[in-house]
């Protein structure tokens, strides 16, 4: 997929904890045009799952499921020694939950992306990359992988012929090779709304991005990530998307 000044705005979504961050989730949809929805690992059950797919078919939005290791008190951001099998079982598992109610609901999700830090680990893990993606040829072939540029779970996935979906972050800092800066350093996150739509439009009308030592690194995405569990991500997805369509930017769900 090619970034030809037109892009996709997806955020993580089912997540949330309180009726307001649901409130919150279901508003933040009428303003993206696709959605990975958390179901098991981090976050989110099933009544969370079908509430997001809900919301998805009436706003026309692409969806898919966002599984993670099975982390929900560290919010799927801590790093789990599994063996192998175990971590398997445990991806397969939170994906048929999430196809389960997809098909309840006569739907079909089209894109399936990693959360928090085994979407991290499969940036430079290859054995862990072969295993995720081991999963996903088991159980949903014909989903698309949403993931970063510049992966090593990115290049594995193009090599079996898996249709991949570039992602880039509006609010996080990237690193000389393409990662994103880990969270346990402060500079690691972009809090100024004004800062992440300028972010925005220099990955989807420029192909390229600033790194955390102030240089620039071509990037090419497909879709921009808004981060869904605040409560300024609709005042983000308004800006970004206004920044964006004034910068002859179209905003369009992905296509593969």
């Amino acid at each position: 997929m090619k970034n030809n000044k037109k892009i996709d705005i997806n955020a993580d979504l089912g997540e949330y904890a309180s009726q307001e961050a649901m409130n919150n989730e279901a508003s933040l949809i009428q303003h993206i045009t696709s959605a990975s929805i958390a179901c098991g690992g981090h976050a989110g059950d099933q009544v969370s799952m079908k509430n997001m797919i809900d919301h998805c078919i009436k706003h026309q939005v692409l969806f898919g499921p966002h599984p993670s290791y099975p982390d929900k008190n560290g919010f799927g951001r801590v790093k789990l020694r599994m063996d192998d099998e175990s971590l398997m079982q445990s991806i397969k598992d939170q994906i048929t939950a999430f196809m389960n109610i997809a098909m309840e609901c006569d739907t079909k999700p089209t894109h399936i992306k990693f959360h928090g830090q085994l979407y991290n680990d499969c940036f430079t893990d290859s054995n862990l990359s072969e295993l995720c993606l081991a999963v996903i040829n088991a159980v949903c072939p014909d989903m698309a992988l949403m993931c970063q540029p510049y992966s090593e779970i990115s290049d594995i996935a193009q090599q079996s012929g898996l249709n991949v979906i570039h992602e880039a972050f509006i609010d996080r800092k990237y690193q000389s090779d393409g990662a994103l800066v880990e969270r346990i350093y402060e500079d690691a996150v972009i809090s100024s709304i004004e800062d992440q739509a300028r972010q925005a439009v220099s990955i989807a009308c420029k192909d390229k991005v600033m790194t955390q030592n102030s240089k620039h690194i071509q990037i090419q995405a497909d879709t921009l990530c808004i981060h869904g569990d605040h409560r300024e991500s609709i005042l983000t997805a308004v800006a970004v998307k206004k920044t964006l369509e004034e910068n002859g930017c179209q905003i369009v769900g992905y296509e593969f």
